[in-house]
């Protein structure tokens, strides 16, 4: 099932019963049963079974004309040169089978009058003008003749009488009539053919030129949509208004009112059904756009658009809110959502996500360090090799651990507390960046992806084979963007599947792992192949006890009289052994100590070797 809880939504008022079926459209043959189409989610008609058209989308030129996908939105149409279109935040599809007005209305009349469709009806395909069914593609007319604009800025009273007296004795022969009042600013726009200007000369006096003009319903929570007589056309049937947009014609004039608060209207105004309704805002400021829904990495992770934040504020009416909040706060719905709500901090207050927590404790602090977080607990390998790395590069770097729940690191429910000698952080995934950048403490304190910090040597090493992009990464290098859902599956455990990329490498190394292919870290890091590592190291710790043996054995007699002198000669040997060592063997060892030496039944030289390996680390 694909977003029975979204489809749901009728207007911003008007909420239904789900539909049972959902059936996901991108091609005729999707369809494989009879339903409800919906083109777009701010407006709709209920159905046991809705045809998801919103995602059906594309143009193709076929020079004179455009071949238009019914669920693409009029934006992005607007690059060429056509004879009509609508409000731009709607579908051309949706416009056709609602029979909206839009730029052409008094020449054309509606939209789907000038337009022709290739649709379904009773399960019979035709072609022409709109008679009802699903719509399969629009066909839309190329303007080939330069179009004209003017305008006129004056009060909204007075340009209602200039146009209710033009249509009252004749037929002006614009191309299109429109009143625009936004706040207190009204203007009258007119468009024609260069070769109707003699025609038009004594209703051109007066206004100046201006550019091509177009219509949105921005972020408004009220929105009626409608029509009246255009000789009982008055200002005062539009009191409190906030932006009225009125597509003027000779015997009626579509409006499209907006507004912040319910608003009420005198007799003789005719309310389409997809207005609002009601006094009460149902969907707490979502205005149902939909731009959240292609950008959300968890409706895609569920393969469900009820788990995207438009999903959420429609469930928000039952308060069923928490079963479609557990996501990973990316904030790409916040970046594209018009009205500006903060949906992050409201899906956060819902959420219940996973709290597991990072099983060792690193506490090596210096200016630079890199932070391991309960994200990262499963990087600690590729923590090794890329300390080894860097320290090689003559790039020393401290490493600290973030023991917190990996619930409380993504809502950012925790205070930053490090030590004070700590001026950067670095971090091995571009999640962990995301999230410590929001949590930094008053002091000064950079975070940084580690990747962004490389030198350009090692990028190029990257950023020459095809990159993907990870849903976090906010860096320059440019890549195949697509979640991997790695972050999901770890914070929420919800089902998921691997999505297909062509990638060679990625920025991520959780999403390396899930996509099966290397990460940055696995191609900057040289093949610890042949290399000492932490194994080697214990080794030759304990072949040279082995060979001090009898000298350890002998000086067993000082034991109660003097326990410094076989613990300070054990510690010579050490740090004979561990001199040099790479930081990121040593980190390896450090971690591994109750492993590597776990014969020894001595407890005191087992705390000598993590002191002296701590020890070294530091130096």
């Amino acid at each position: 099932m694909n977003g029975s809880l979204v489809f749901s939504a009728l207007s911003l008022t008007k909420i239904t019963n789900p539909p049972k079926r959902v059936l996901k459209v991108m091609r005729r043959e999707d369809i494989s049963e009879e339903g409800t189409p919906r083109y777009e989610y701010f407006r709709g008609v209920e159905g046991d079974v809705v045809l998801d058209m919103t995602d059906m989308r594309g143009i193709e030129d076929m020079g004179d004309r455009l071949k238009v996908l019914p669920g693409t939105p009029w934006s992005d149409v607007m690059k060429y040169s056509v004879e009509t279109f609508g409000l731009m935040e709607a579908s051309v599809g949706g416009s056709v089978a609602f029979s909206d007005a839009g730029f052409g209305f008094n020449e054309f009349g509606p939209i789907s009058r000038r337009v022709e469709v290739e649709a379904m009806l009773s399960g019979q395909t035709y072609v022409g003008e709109y008679r009802g069914g699903v719509i399969l593609s629009v066909t839309l007319r190329k303007d080939p003749r330069p179009l004209e604009y003017r305008k006129l800025e004056r009060d909204f009273e007075f340009l209602i009488r200039r146009v209710r007296y033009w249509f009252s004795y004749s037929l002006p022969p614009f191309r299109d009539v429109t009143v625009i009042k936004n706040g207190d600013k009204a203007t009258l726009y007119v468009a024609y053919p260069k070769s109707r200007e003699a025609l038009l000369s004594e209703k051109l006096e007066g206004m100046t030129p201006t550019s091509p003009y177009s219509f949105e319903l921005g972020n408004y929570r009220f929105r009626y949509f409608g029509e009246l007589r255009t000789e009982s056309l008055s200002g005062t049937q539009f009191p409190d208004a906030e932006k009225i947009c009125l597509f003027v014609r000779k015997d009626v004039t579509r409006f499209v009112v907006l507004s912040s608060t319910p608003l009420d209207f005198p007799q003789g105004v005719v309310l389409y059904p997809y207005s609002t309704e009601g006094r009460t805002d149902l969907f707490q400021g979502c205005i149902l756009c939909g731009r959240c829904v292609s950008v959300c990495p968890h409706g895609q992770q569920r393969g469900n658009k009820d788990y995207t934040p438009l999903g959420f504020f429609i469930a928000s009416v039952n308060g069923r809110e928490e079963e479609y909040a557990n996501c990973h706060m990316c904030g790409k719905c916040d970046e594209v959502c018009p009205a500006k709500l903060d949906i992050v901090g409201r899906l956060k207050g819902k959420a219940k996500l996973r709290s597991h927590e990072i099983d060792v404790v690193l506490n090596f602090p210096a200016k630079k360090v890199i932070l391991l977080t309960p994200i990262s607990r499963e990087l600690k390998k590729e923590l090794v090799d890329v300390l080894n790395l860097l320290s090689s590069l003559g790039m020393k770097l401290g490493v600290l651990t973030l023991n917190v729940p990996l619930e409380k690191l993504v809502k950012g429910e925790l205070e930053l507390s490090l030590p004070q000698e700590v001026e950067q952080i670095y971090t091995l995934t571009p999640e962990e960046a995301y999230y410590l950048v929001q949590l930094r403490s008053r002091r000064v304190m950079d975070v940084s992806f580690l990747y962004d910090e490389l030198p350009e040597p090692l990028k190029k090493s990257v950023t020459d084979k095809r990159v993907h992009r990870p849903c976090f990464y906010k860096g320059r290098t440019k890549g195949e963007e697509k979640c991997s859902f790695a972050l999901l599956e770890l914070v929420n455990g919800e089902p998921t599947s691997t999505p297909s990329v062509g990638a060679e490498i990625t920025l991520c190394p959780l999403a390396g792992k899930k996509l099966g292919i290397p990460s940055y870290l696995d191609v900057i890091t040289p093949s610890t192949e042949g290399k000492q590592g932490a194994r080697g190291v214990s080794d030759e710790i304990l072949r040279t006890f082995k060979e001090r043996e009898k000298v350890m054995k002998d000086m067993e007699w000082y034991e109660g009289l003097d326990d410094t002198l076989i613990q300070d000669y054990v510690r010579g040997l050490l740090r004979g052994v561990l001199k040099g060592k790479g930081v990121g063997d040593l980190i390896s060892l450090y971690l591994g100590l109750g492993d590597l030496f776990k014969s020894s039944e001595e407890e005191w030289l087992l705390k000598i070797i993590e002191e002296e390996v701590r020890r070294e680390i530091m130096n």
